[in-house]
Protein backbone atom coordinates (compact mmCIF):
# COMPACT_ATOMS: atom_id res chain seq x y z
CA UNK A 1 0.00 0.00 0.00
CA UNK A 2 1.30 3.08 -1.11
CA UNK A 3 2.48 5.65 1.94
CA UNK A 4 0.29 8.76 1.91
CA UNK A 5 -1.84 8.90 -0.96
CA UNK A 6 -6.20 9.19 -1.34
CA UNK A 7 -7.98 8.94 -4.23
CA UNK A 8 -10.55 10.86 -4.92
CA UNK A 9 -13.03 9.94 -7.69
CA UNK A 10 -14.86 13.15 -9.07
CA UNK A 11 -18.49 12.36 -10.03
CA UNK A 12 -19.10 16.42 -10.42
CA UNK A 13 -19.93 17.45 -6.71
CA UNK A 14 -19.08 21.08 -6.16
CA UNK A 15 -17.47 20.14 -2.47
CA UNK A 16 -14.59 18.05 -4.29
CA UNK A 17 -12.00 20.52 -3.72
CA UNK A 18 -13.25 20.52 0.02
CA UNK A 19 -12.39 16.93 -0.18
CA UNK A 20 -8.78 17.34 -1.25
CA UNK A 21 -8.07 20.62 0.87
CA UNK A 22 -9.58 19.13 4.10
CA UNK A 23 -7.10 15.81 3.35
CA UNK A 24 -4.35 17.89 3.12
CA UNK A 25 -4.90 20.21 6.07
CA UNK A 26 -4.64 16.95 7.84
CA UNK A 27 -1.45 16.23 6.26
CA UNK A 28 -2.97 13.58 3.47
CA UNK A 29 -1.72 13.86 -0.07
CA UNK A 30 -5.03 13.80 -1.73
CA UNK A 31 -5.73 13.53 -5.83
CA UNK A 32 -8.55 14.18 -7.62
CA UNK A 33 -9.02 11.89 -10.91
CA UNK A 34 -12.05 11.68 -12.84
CA UNK A 35 -14.62 9.36 -11.72
CA UNK A 36 -14.51 6.84 -14.77
CA UNK A 37 -10.35 6.34 -14.05
CA UNK A 38 -9.62 3.32 -15.41
CA UNK A 39 -8.02 -0.08 -13.12
CA UNK A 40 -4.64 0.73 -14.42
CA UNK A 41 -4.46 4.15 -13.64
CA UNK A 42 -5.39 3.42 -9.98
CA UNK A 43 -2.80 0.29 -9.39
CA UNK A 44 -0.30 2.90 -11.04
CA UNK A 45 -1.43 5.63 -8.01
CA UNK A 46 -1.34 2.77 -5.49
CA UNK A 47 -3.01 4.95 -3.30
CA UNK A 48 -4.21 3.93 0.40
CA UNK A 49 -7.94 4.46 -0.06
CA UNK A 50 -10.52 5.74 -2.34
CA UNK A 51 -13.55 8.32 -1.85
CA UNK A 52 -16.04 8.80 -4.37
CA UNK A 53 -17.58 12.64 -4.29
CA UNK A 54 -21.23 14.07 -4.69
CA UNK A 55 -22.28 15.22 -7.20
CA UNK A 56 -25.86 16.57 -9.36
CA UNK A 57 -27.18 12.90 -10.35
CA UNK A 58 -29.02 10.32 -9.10
CA UNK A 59 -27.98 6.91 -9.76
CA UNK A 60 -31.80 5.52 -11.43
CA UNK A 61 -31.00 7.94 -14.16
CA UNK A 62 -30.19 7.19 -17.82
CA UNK A 63 -26.78 7.16 -18.43
CA UNK A 64 -25.93 7.60 -14.50
CA UNK A 65 -22.32 8.12 -13.64
CA UNK A 66 -20.68 4.66 -11.90
CA UNK A 67 -17.16 3.87 -11.11
CA UNK A 68 -15.41 0.80 -12.46
CA UNK A 69 -16.90 -2.03 -10.74
CA UNK A 70 -13.47 -4.20 -10.69
CA UNK A 71 -12.51 -1.21 -7.98
CA UNK A 72 -14.32 -3.06 -5.94
CA UNK A 73 -12.08 -6.12 -6.03
CA UNK A 74 -8.56 -4.06 -5.35
CA UNK A 75 -8.70 -4.61 -1.85
CA UNK A 76 -8.55 -0.72 -0.98
CA UNK A 77 -10.68 1.01 1.72
CA UNK A 78 -13.81 3.09 0.36
CA UNK A 79 -15.61 5.76 1.71
CA UNK A 80 -18.48 7.65 -0.65
CA UNK A 81 -19.96 10.92 0.03
CA UNK A 82 -23.93 12.14 -0.22
CA UNK A 83 -23.78 10.71 -4.48
CA UNK A 84 -20.42 8.69 -3.59
CA UNK A 85 -22.59 6.88 -0.84
CA UNK A 86 -25.38 6.21 -2.88
CA UNK A 87 -23.25 5.34 -5.68
CA UNK A 88 -21.12 2.64 -3.36
CA UNK A 89 -24.49 1.25 -1.88
CA UNK A 90 -26.36 0.77 -5.17
CA UNK A 91 -22.91 -1.18 -6.63
CA UNK A 92 -23.16 -3.33 -3.77
CA UNK A 93 -26.75 -4.24 -4.44
CA UNK A 94 -28.60 -1.96 -2.20
CA UNK A 95 -31.75 -0.03 -2.87
CA UNK A 96 -31.26 3.93 -3.78
CA UNK A 97 -34.96 6.02 -4.11
CA UNK A 98 -35.87 9.42 -4.46
CA UNK A 99 -36.51 10.78 -0.59
CA UNK A 100 -39.97 11.93 0.33
CA UNK A 101 -38.70 14.94 1.31
CA UNK A 102 -34.90 16.29 0.57
CA UNK A 103 -32.72 17.63 3.56
CA UNK A 104 -30.49 20.70 2.54
CA UNK A 105 -28.19 22.41 5.31
CA UNK A 106 -28.36 21.44 9.23
CA UNK A 107 -29.44 17.69 10.67
CA UNK A 108 -28.88 16.56 13.68
CA UNK A 109 -27.02 13.05 12.87
CA UNK A 110 -27.80 9.88 15.73
CA UNK A 111 -24.71 7.19 15.93
CA UNK A 112 -26.03 3.69 16.25
CA UNK A 113 -22.57 2.16 17.56
CA UNK A 114 -19.16 2.85 17.99
CA UNK A 115 -17.32 2.82 14.92
CA UNK A 116 -13.52 3.16 13.74
CA UNK A 117 -15.26 5.76 11.01
CA UNK A 118 -16.72 7.60 13.84
CA UNK A 119 -14.09 7.74 16.66
CA UNK A 120 -13.74 10.72 18.66
CA UNK A 121 -17.65 11.77 17.79
CA UNK A 122 -20.66 11.78 20.26
CA UNK A 123 -23.50 9.80 19.96
CA UNK A 124 -25.44 12.91 18.60
CA UNK A 125 -23.98 15.15 16.16
CA UNK A 126 -24.41 18.21 13.78
CA UNK A 127 -24.16 17.21 10.08
CA UNK A 128 -24.65 18.94 6.68
CA UNK A 129 -27.00 17.48 4.05
CA UNK A 130 -27.66 18.22 0.93
CA UNK A 131 -29.51 15.96 -1.37
CA UNK A 132 -32.77 14.96 -2.83
CA UNK A 133 -32.24 10.93 -2.49
CA UNK A 134 -31.30 8.38 -0.35
CA UNK A 135 -30.53 4.87 0.16
CA UNK A 136 -33.02 3.11 1.24
CA UNK A 137 -32.74 0.00 1.87
CA UNK A 138 -29.51 -2.00 3.15
CA UNK A 139 -28.46 -5.25 1.55
CA UNK A 140 -27.66 -8.26 4.11
CA UNK A 141 -23.75 -7.46 4.19
CA UNK A 142 -24.59 -4.12 5.78
CA UNK A 143 -24.12 -2.49 8.62
CA UNK A 144 -26.41 0.74 9.23
CA UNK A 145 -23.89 3.04 11.55
CA UNK A 146 -26.13 6.51 11.84
CA UNK A 147 -29.52 8.10 10.29
CA UNK A 148 -31.10 11.33 10.60
CA UNK A 149 -35.21 11.93 11.29
CA UNK A 150 -35.29 11.97 7.75
CA UNK A 151 -32.97 9.65 6.19
CA UNK A 152 -32.53 6.14 7.70
CA UNK A 153 -29.22 5.02 6.30
CA UNK A 154 -27.05 7.92 6.43
CA UNK A 155 -23.75 5.94 6.68
CA UNK A 156 -22.98 2.18 6.36
CA UNK A 157 -20.21 -0.15 6.58
CA UNK A 158 -19.51 -2.94 4.09
CA UNK A 159 -17.81 -5.77 5.62
CA UNK A 160 -15.51 -2.77 7.50
CA UNK A 161 -13.96 -2.22 3.62
CA UNK A 162 -16.47 0.33 2.27
CA UNK A 163 -18.54 3.06 4.26
CA UNK A 164 -20.97 5.48 3.00
CA UNK A 165 -21.60 8.40 4.24
CA UNK A 166 -24.98 10.77 2.99
CA UNK A 167 -24.07 13.88 4.31
CA UNK A 168 -20.72 15.87 4.10
CA UNK A 169 -18.53 15.24 6.00
CA UNK A 170 -15.50 17.60 4.26
CA UNK A 171 -17.31 21.09 5.28
CA UNK A 172 -16.96 23.37 7.97
CA UNK A 173 -20.68 23.35 8.55
CA UNK A 174 -20.42 19.63 9.77
CA UNK A 175 -18.29 20.07 13.04
CA UNK A 176 -16.71 16.89 13.12
CA UNK A 177 -16.35 16.12 9.47
CA UNK A 178 -12.63 16.41 9.23
CA UNK A 179 -12.57 13.88 12.75
CA UNK A 180 -14.52 11.72 9.97
CA UNK A 181 -12.07 11.89 7.17
CA UNK A 182 -9.04 11.88 9.57
CA UNK A 183 -10.53 8.75 10.78
CA UNK A 184 -10.55 7.02 7.69
CA UNK A 185 -7.47 8.31 6.01
CA UNK A 186 -4.90 7.98 9.16
CA UNK A 187 -6.86 4.61 11.04
CA UNK A 188 -8.66 3.08 8.31
CA UNK A 189 -6.30 3.71 5.12
CA UNK A 190 -2.84 3.92 7.64
CA UNK A 191 -1.72 7.02 5.78
CA UNK A 192 1.13 9.22 7.75
CA UNK A 193 0.39 12.95 7.97
CA UNK A 194 2.78 15.81 7.08
CA UNK A 195 2.52 19.31 7.29
CA UNK A 196 1.79 22.23 5.22
CA UNK A 197 4.34 24.75 4.26
CA UNK A 198 2.89 28.32 3.69
CA UNK A 199 6.47 29.43 2.32
CA UNK A 200 6.83 26.63 0.52
CA UNK A 201 3.96 27.30 -1.12
CA UNK A 202 4.63 30.86 -1.27
CA UNK A 203 7.88 30.06 -3.05
CA UNK A 204 6.58 27.79 -5.41
CA UNK A 205 3.65 29.82 -6.81
CA UNK A 206 6.31 32.48 -7.65
CA UNK A 207 8.26 30.12 -9.47
CA UNK A 208 5.15 28.61 -11.12
CA UNK A 209 4.30 32.25 -12.03
CA UNK A 210 7.69 33.47 -13.48
CA UNK A 211 8.42 30.00 -15.44
CA UNK A 212 4.96 30.66 -16.82
CA UNK A 213 4.68 34.35 -18.49
CA UNK A 214 8.90 34.01 -18.81
CA UNK A 215 10.09 37.02 -20.35
CA UNK A 216 6.74 38.25 -21.44
CA UNK A 217 4.34 40.97 -19.68
CA UNK A 218 0.93 40.85 -17.74
CA UNK A 219 -1.65 42.77 -16.58
CA UNK A 220 -3.39 41.95 -13.11
CA UNK A 221 -7.10 42.97 -12.94
CA UNK A 222 -7.60 44.68 -8.78
CA UNK A 223 -10.67 45.16 -7.69
CA UNK A 224 -9.52 46.05 -4.06
CA UNK A 225 -10.49 43.02 -2.89
CA UNK A 226 -8.50 40.17 -0.76
CA UNK A 227 -7.90 37.44 -3.36
CA UNK A 228 -6.92 40.21 -6.31
CA UNK A 229 -4.90 41.76 -4.10
CA UNK A 230 -2.91 38.71 -3.49
CA UNK A 231 -2.42 37.17 -7.05
CA UNK A 232 -1.23 41.06 -8.26
CA UNK A 233 1.43 40.53 -5.32
CA UNK A 234 2.60 37.36 -6.19
CA UNK A 235 2.61 38.28 -9.56
CA UNK A 236 4.33 41.37 -8.76
CA UNK A 237 7.03 39.33 -6.72
CA UNK A 238 7.83 36.95 -9.64
CA UNK A 239 7.54 39.12 -12.57
CA UNK A 240 8.69 43.04 -11.17
CA UNK A 241 8.30 45.97 -13.44
CA UNK A 242 6.74 43.86 -16.41
CA UNK A 243 3.22 43.63 -13.93
CA UNK A 244 0.71 46.26 -14.53
CA UNK A 245 -2.69 46.62 -12.49
CA UNK A 246 -5.91 47.62 -13.32
CA UNK A 247 -9.04 48.99 -11.48
CA UNK A 248 -12.09 49.10 -13.10
CA UNK A 249 -15.03 51.72 -12.16
CA UNK A 250 -18.24 50.00 -13.46
CA UNK A 251 -20.89 52.08 -11.64
CA UNK A 252 -21.50 49.53 -9.55
CA UNK A 253 -19.16 50.04 -7.24
CA UNK A 254 -20.05 50.74 -3.32
CA UNK A 255 -19.97 54.34 -2.50
CA UNK A 256 -16.22 56.15 -2.91
CA UNK A 257 -14.51 52.65 -3.14
CA UNK A 258 -13.12 52.99 -6.50
CA UNK A 259 -11.10 56.04 -5.12
CA UNK A 260 -10.26 54.20 -2.08
CA UNK A 261 -9.17 50.97 -3.74
CA UNK A 262 -6.82 52.92 -6.35
CA UNK A 263 -5.20 55.13 -3.37
CA UNK A 264 -4.48 51.74 -0.85
CA UNK A 265 -2.92 49.94 -3.68
CA UNK A 266 -0.40 52.73 -4.79
CA UNK A 267 0.34 52.61 -1.37
CA UNK A 268 1.39 49.05 -1.63
CA UNK A 269 3.59 49.97 -4.30
CA UNK A 270 1.77 48.31 -6.99
CA UNK A 271 1.43 50.67 -10.64
CA UNK A 272 -1.91 51.30 -11.01
CA UNK A 273 -4.06 52.20 -13.87
CA UNK A 274 -7.41 53.58 -12.86
CA UNK A 275 -10.51 53.01 -15.44
CA UNK A 276 -13.79 54.91 -15.28
CA UNK A 277 -16.46 52.93 -17.51
CA UNK A 278 -19.78 53.65 -15.15
CA UNK A 279 -21.11 55.51 -18.13
CA UNK A 280 -21.38 52.83 -19.99
CA UNK A 281 -22.01 50.36 -18.20
CA UNK A 282 -24.92 51.59 -16.75
CA UNK A 283 -26.61 52.86 -20.04
CA UNK A 284 -25.87 48.41 -21.60
CA UNK A 285 -27.31 46.96 -18.23
CA UNK A 286 -30.19 49.30 -17.74
CA UNK A 287 -33.41 47.32 -17.72
CA UNK A 288 -31.39 43.76 -17.77
CA UNK A 289 -33.37 41.18 -15.94
CA UNK A 290 -31.49 38.19 -16.88
CA UNK A 291 -29.42 37.03 -14.00
CA UNK A 292 -26.70 35.44 -15.98
CA UNK A 293 -26.26 38.10 -18.88
CA UNK A 294 -25.51 40.86 -16.24
CA UNK A 295 -22.41 38.79 -15.06
CA UNK A 296 -21.69 38.35 -18.71
CA UNK A 297 -21.80 41.33 -19.73
CA UNK A 298 -19.21 42.72 -16.33
CA UNK A 299 -16.76 39.96 -17.61
CA UNK A 300 -16.87 40.78 -21.28
CA UNK A 301 -16.67 44.83 -20.11
CA UNK A 302 -13.45 44.04 -18.32
CA UNK A 303 -12.03 42.17 -20.42
CA UNK A 304 -12.22 44.70 -23.06
CA UNK A 305 -10.47 47.45 -21.22
CA UNK A 306 -7.75 44.92 -19.95
CA UNK A 307 -7.06 43.90 -23.74
CA UNK A 308 -7.19 47.82 -24.57
CA UNK A 309 -4.41 48.51 -21.96
CA UNK A 310 -2.59 45.52 -22.42
CA UNK A 311 -2.03 46.38 -25.78
CA UNK A 312 -0.22 49.26 -24.86
CA UNK A 313 2.45 48.05 -23.02
CA UNK A 314 2.56 44.55 -25.33
CA UNK A 315 1.23 42.41 -21.78
CA UNK A 316 0.06 38.40 -23.32
CA UNK A 317 -0.90 37.79 -19.85
CA UNK A 318 -4.11 38.51 -17.56
CA UNK A 319 -3.57 37.95 -13.63
CA UNK A 320 -7.17 37.15 -11.80
CA UNK A 321 -7.64 36.44 -7.91
CA UNK A 322 -10.06 33.67 -9.24
CA UNK A 323 -10.31 31.05 -5.82
CA UNK A 324 -11.81 27.73 -5.97
CA UNK A 325 -15.76 28.51 -5.01
CA UNK A 326 -15.22 30.99 -8.47
CA UNK A 327 -14.31 27.98 -10.62
CA UNK A 328 -16.88 25.56 -8.61
CA UNK A 329 -19.16 27.27 -9.08
CA UNK A 330 -19.10 28.34 -12.99
CA UNK A 331 -17.69 24.88 -14.07
CA UNK A 332 -20.25 22.47 -11.82
CA UNK A 333 -23.99 22.23 -11.28
CA UNK A 334 -26.21 20.88 -14.13
CA UNK A 335 -26.40 16.94 -14.72
CA UNK A 336 -26.22 16.25 -18.06
CA UNK A 337 -23.67 19.23 -18.95
CA UNK A 338 -19.90 18.88 -19.64
CA UNK A 339 -17.49 21.69 -20.33
CA UNK A 340 -13.96 22.50 -21.05
CA UNK A 341 -13.32 23.16 -16.99
CA UNK A 342 -15.65 21.35 -15.57
CA UNK A 343 -17.77 17.99 -14.98
CA UNK A 344 -20.68 20.08 -16.54
CA UNK A 345 -22.87 23.18 -16.69
CA UNK A 346 -22.96 25.71 -13.89
CA UNK A 347 -24.16 26.96 -10.48
CA UNK A 348 -23.41 30.86 -11.02
CA UNK A 349 -21.80 32.84 -13.88
CA UNK A 350 -18.60 33.91 -12.04
CA UNK A 351 -17.72 37.09 -14.48
CA UNK A 352 -13.78 35.79 -14.29
CA UNK A 353 -14.72 31.85 -15.45
CA UNK A 354 -18.32 31.44 -16.61
CA UNK A 355 -18.25 35.44 -17.75
CA UNK A 356 -15.25 35.52 -19.80
CA UNK A 357 -15.75 36.59 -23.44
CA UNK A 358 -15.02 33.68 -26.00
CA UNK A 359 -12.34 34.18 -28.30
CA UNK A 360 -10.31 36.75 -25.86
CA UNK A 361 -6.71 37.32 -26.33
CA UNK A 362 -4.90 37.30 -23.64
CA UNK A 363 -3.82 33.93 -21.75
CA UNK A 364 -4.90 33.80 -18.06
CA UNK A 365 -3.26 33.19 -15.00
CA UNK A 366 -4.94 32.50 -11.80
CA UNK A 367 -2.16 31.63 -8.90
CA UNK A 368 -4.95 31.26 -6.04
CA UNK A 369 -7.57 28.93 -8.09
CA UNK A 370 -6.87 25.90 -5.90
CA UNK A 371 -7.41 27.75 -2.79
CA UNK A 372 -10.36 29.14 -0.51
CA UNK A 373 -11.17 32.40 0.68
CA UNK A 374 -9.65 31.33 4.18
CA UNK A 375 -6.33 30.39 2.71
CA UNK A 376 -5.73 33.39 0.83
CA UNK A 377 -6.60 35.35 3.80
CA UNK A 378 -3.60 33.14 5.36
CA UNK A 379 -1.30 34.37 2.24
CA UNK A 380 -2.54 37.94 2.79
CA UNK A 381 -1.50 38.39 6.14
CA UNK A 382 2.03 36.18 5.54
CA UNK A 383 3.27 38.78 2.03
CA UNK A 384 2.62 41.70 4.57
CA UNK A 385 -0.63 43.10 2.58
CA UNK A 386 -2.33 45.64 4.50
CA UNK A 387 -5.26 44.62 7.27
CA UNK A 388 -7.93 46.94 5.82
CA UNK A 389 -7.23 44.44 2.00
CA UNK A 390 -6.91 41.12 4.18
CA UNK A 391 -9.75 41.90 6.66
CA UNK A 392 -12.03 43.13 3.50
CA UNK A 393 -15.56 42.10 2.89
CA UNK A 394 -15.85 39.96 -0.16
CA UNK A 395 -17.85 42.15 -2.72
CA UNK A 396 -18.38 40.07 -6.44
CA UNK A 397 -16.69 41.42 -9.17
CA UNK A 398 -20.28 42.92 -11.19
CA UNK A 399 -21.02 44.79 -7.78
CA UNK A 400 -24.10 45.91 -6.92
CA UNK A 401 -25.60 44.61 -10.15
CA UNK A 402 -25.89 40.99 -8.40
CA UNK A 403 -27.60 42.43 -5.31
CA UNK A 404 -30.93 43.72 -7.43
CA UNK A 405 -33.35 40.61 -7.60
CA UNK A 406 -35.06 42.68 -11.04
CA UNK A 407 -34.28 44.86 -13.78
CA UNK A 408 -31.40 47.04 -13.56
CA UNK A 409 -32.00 50.55 -13.23
CA UNK A 410 -29.39 53.52 -12.06
CA UNK A 411 -31.70 54.94 -9.37
CA UNK A 412 -32.15 51.27 -8.36
CA UNK A 413 -28.35 50.95 -8.26
CA UNK A 414 -28.07 54.75 -6.29
CA UNK A 415 -30.60 53.37 -4.24
CA UNK A 416 -28.99 50.33 -3.25
CA UNK A 417 -25.57 52.10 -2.68
CA UNK A 418 -27.03 54.63 -0.14
CA UNK A 419 -28.55 51.75 1.86
CA UNK A 420 -25.56 49.52 1.44
CA UNK A 421 -23.29 51.94 3.79
CA UNK A 422 -25.71 52.17 6.69
CA UNK A 423 -26.41 48.38 6.60
CA UNK A 424 -22.81 47.38 6.64
CA UNK A 425 -22.55 49.85 9.17
CA UNK A 426 -25.06 48.89 11.46
CA UNK A 427 -24.30 44.73 10.76
CA UNK A 428 -20.46 45.27 11.68
CA UNK A 429 -21.22 44.46 15.36
CA UNK A 430 -22.28 41.08 14.17
CA UNK A 431 -18.81 39.94 13.00
CA UNK A 432 -20.11 37.98 10.56
CA UNK A 433 -18.43 36.17 7.38
CA UNK A 434 -19.92 38.27 5.06
CA UNK A 435 -22.91 40.71 5.24
CA UNK A 436 -24.99 43.33 2.83
CA UNK A 437 -27.99 44.01 1.67
CA UNK A 438 -30.18 43.71 -1.49
CA UNK A 439 -33.03 45.06 -3.08
CA UNK A 440 -36.15 42.62 -4.43
CA UNK A 441 -38.74 43.68 -6.85
CA UNK A 442 -42.37 43.76 -6.18
CA UNK A 443 -44.92 42.10 -6.70
CA UNK A 444 -45.14 39.41 -3.94
CA UNK A 445 -48.31 37.13 -3.81
CA UNK A 446 -49.43 35.29 -0.47
CA UNK A 447 -49.39 31.19 -0.60
CA UNK A 448 -52.34 30.12 1.55
CA UNK A 449 -50.37 26.76 1.32
CA UNK A 450 -47.19 27.73 3.01
CA UNK A 451 -49.06 29.82 5.77
CA UNK A 452 -50.60 26.54 7.13
CA UNK A 453 -47.22 24.80 7.06
CA UNK A 454 -45.60 27.54 9.12
CA UNK A 455 -48.23 27.81 11.84
CA UNK A 456 -48.31 23.84 12.24
CA UNK A 457 -44.33 24.08 12.74
CA UNK A 458 -44.23 27.25 15.10
CA UNK A 459 -47.86 27.13 17.09
CA UNK A 460 -50.82 28.87 16.88
CA UNK A 461 -49.89 31.47 19.15
CA UNK A 462 -48.66 33.98 16.16
CA UNK A 463 -49.98 35.35 13.46
CA UNK A 464 -48.67 34.32 10.06
CA UNK A 465 -48.67 35.66 6.26
CA UNK A 466 -46.41 33.77 3.74
CA UNK A 467 -45.48 35.54 0.61
CA UNK A 468 -43.42 34.03 -2.62
CA UNK A 469 -41.81 36.96 -5.22
CA UNK A 470 -42.28 36.72 -8.44
CA UNK A 471 -38.75 37.55 -9.24
CA UNK A 472 -36.31 34.26 -8.95
CA UNK A 473 -33.17 33.84 -7.27
CA UNK A 474 -30.14 31.07 -7.64
CA UNK A 475 -30.10 28.41 -5.32
CA UNK A 476 -28.11 25.04 -5.43
CA UNK A 477 -30.01 21.43 -4.21
CA UNK A 478 -27.85 18.10 -4.19
CA UNK A 479 -24.77 19.84 -6.33
CA UNK A 480 -27.77 20.69 -8.69
CA UNK A 481 -28.34 24.90 -9.54
CA UNK A 482 -31.66 25.93 -9.20
CA UNK A 483 -33.66 29.12 -10.74
CA UNK A 484 -35.52 29.25 -7.56
CA UNK A 485 -38.16 30.83 -5.45
CA UNK A 486 -37.92 33.23 -2.83
CA UNK A 487 -40.54 32.79 -0.10
CA UNK A 488 -41.10 35.51 2.93
CA UNK A 489 -42.49 34.94 6.01
CA UNK A 490 -44.19 37.38 8.33
CA UNK A 491 -44.79 35.88 11.72
CA UNK A 492 -46.77 39.15 13.73
CA UNK A 493 -49.13 40.18 16.71
CA UNK A 494 -50.63 43.78 16.16
CA UNK A 495 -47.95 45.66 13.92
CA UNK A 496 -45.49 43.82 15.13
CA UNK A 497 -43.03 41.31 14.08
CA UNK A 498 -42.20 38.47 16.56
CA UNK A 499 -38.94 36.94 15.41
CA UNK A 500 -37.13 37.66 18.26
CA UNK A 501 -40.01 35.22 20.50
CA UNK A 502 -39.15 32.25 18.41
CA UNK A 503 -35.87 30.24 19.36
CA UNK A 504 -32.82 30.54 16.53
CA UNK A 505 -32.56 26.94 16.10
CA UNK A 506 -35.97 26.56 15.94
CA UNK A 507 -35.67 29.46 12.74
CA UNK A 508 -32.86 27.57 11.35
CA UNK A 509 -35.52 24.32 11.11
CA UNK A 510 -38.15 25.95 9.50
CA UNK A 511 -35.84 27.71 6.82
CA UNK A 512 -35.12 23.63 5.81
CA UNK A 513 -38.38 22.29 6.41
CA UNK A 514 -39.84 24.74 4.00
CA UNK A 515 -36.80 24.41 1.27
CA UNK A 516 -36.87 20.51 2.02
CA UNK A 517 -40.68 19.61 1.38
CA UNK A 518 -40.59 22.68 -1.92
CA UNK A 519 -38.36 21.92 -4.52
CA UNK A 520 -39.11 24.81 -5.76
CA UNK A 521 -37.96 27.08 -3.05
CA UNK A 522 -34.26 28.23 -2.48
CA UNK A 523 -34.73 31.45 -0.07
CA UNK A 524 -36.49 32.23 3.05
CA UNK A 525 -36.94 35.96 4.65
CA UNK A 526 -37.68 36.18 7.74
CA UNK A 527 -39.73 39.57 6.68
CA UNK A 528 -39.36 42.17 9.48
CA UNK A 529 -42.25 44.56 7.90
CA UNK A 530 -45.26 43.35 5.87
CA UNK A 531 -44.59 44.20 2.29
CA UNK A 532 -45.87 46.78 0.28
CA UNK A 533 -47.12 45.46 -3.31
CA UNK A 534 -46.09 48.28 -5.25
CA UNK A 535 -42.40 48.88 -3.42
CA UNK A 536 -39.04 47.02 -3.27
CA UNK A 537 -38.25 44.71 -0.25
CA UNK A 538 -34.44 45.30 1.29
CA UNK A 539 -33.10 42.33 2.40
CA UNK A 540 -29.96 41.92 5.24
CA UNK A 541 -28.36 39.08 4.56
CA UNK A 542 -25.66 37.73 6.96
CA UNK A 543 -23.94 34.65 6.74
CA UNK A 544 -20.90 32.31 8.79
CA UNK A 545 -18.47 30.33 6.92
CA UNK A 546 -14.88 29.32 6.14
CA UNK A 547 -14.75 28.40 2.45
CA UNK A 548 -17.71 30.02 1.45
CA UNK A 549 -18.91 26.52 -0.37
CA UNK A 550 -21.62 26.42 2.52
CA UNK A 551 -22.49 29.14 5.04
CA UNK A 552 -25.05 29.73 7.81
CA UNK A 553 -27.28 33.23 8.56
CA UNK A 554 -25.64 34.42 11.69
CA UNK A 555 -27.55 34.69 14.52
CA UNK A 556 -28.99 38.67 15.16
CA UNK A 557 -30.72 40.86 17.48
CA UNK A 558 -34.18 40.99 15.85
CA UNK A 559 -34.72 43.87 17.91
CA UNK A 560 -31.93 45.64 16.22
CA UNK A 561 -33.41 44.55 12.77
CA UNK A 562 -36.61 46.23 13.41
CA UNK A 563 -35.16 49.61 13.95
CA UNK A 564 -32.90 49.00 11.09
CA UNK A 565 -36.08 48.43 9.82
CA UNK A 566 -37.81 51.90 10.46
CA UNK A 567 -34.72 53.77 9.73
CA UNK A 568 -34.56 52.15 6.55
CA UNK A 569 -38.64 52.87 5.30
CA UNK A 570 -38.47 55.99 6.74
CA UNK A 571 -35.50 57.25 5.16
CA UNK A 572 -35.85 55.48 1.97
CA UNK A 573 -40.04 55.48 0.61
CA UNK A 574 -39.24 53.71 -1.91
CA UNK A 575 -38.72 50.67 0.18
CA UNK A 576 -41.96 48.90 1.34
CA UNK A 577 -40.54 45.95 3.03
CA UNK A 578 -37.49 45.18 4.99
CA UNK A 579 -36.28 41.09 5.75
CA UNK A 580 -33.47 39.21 6.96
CA UNK A 581 -32.88 36.16 5.04
CA UNK A 582 -32.62 32.83 6.86
CA UNK A 583 -31.19 30.39 4.50
CA UNK A 584 -27.67 28.48 4.28
CA UNK A 585 -26.26 27.59 1.79
CA UNK A 586 -27.32 24.63 0.52
CA UNK A 587 -29.82 25.57 -1.17
CA UNK A 588 -29.28 29.10 -1.22
CA UNK A 589 -26.17 30.35 -2.84
CA UNK A 590 -25.04 33.62 -0.63
CA UNK A 591 -25.33 36.55 -3.24
CA UNK A 592 -29.07 35.98 -4.58
CA UNK A 593 -27.78 36.24 -8.45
Amino acid sequence: MGGNLILILDFGGQYVQNIKRCLREIGIEAKIVPYNVGLEDIVKHDPNGIILSGGPYSVYMEKAPLFNREILELGKPILGICYGHQVLAYMLGCTVEKAVRGEYGFSELRLINDHPLFRGLGRREICWMSHRDEVTKLNSQCKKLASTVNCENAAFDYKGKFFGVQFHVEVSHTPKGHKILENFAINICKCRKSAWNIDKYIEESIQDIKAKIGESKAVAAVSGGLDSAVAAVLTGKAIGEKLTCIHVNTGFMRSNESESVVKTLREMGLHIVYRDISKGCLEEMEGTEDLDERRRLIGRKFVEVFEREAGKTGAEWLVQGTIAPDVIESTRGEAGKGGSRGHGGLIKVHHNVAGLPRGMKLKIMEPLSPLFKYQVRILCKKLGIPSEICGRQPFPGPGLSCRIVGKITSSKVDLLREITLYVEDQMRRYVSSQYFPYLVDPPQVKVRRLEEEVKKFIGERFKVEVFKYLQKAVGVKGDQRLIGDIAAIYIYRGLKALWSEIEWLNILKLQSRLTGLHPEICRVIALITKPNPEKYTLVVRAVETRDYMTASPSKVNFHHLHEMANEITQEHPEVGAVGYEITTKPPSTIEPL
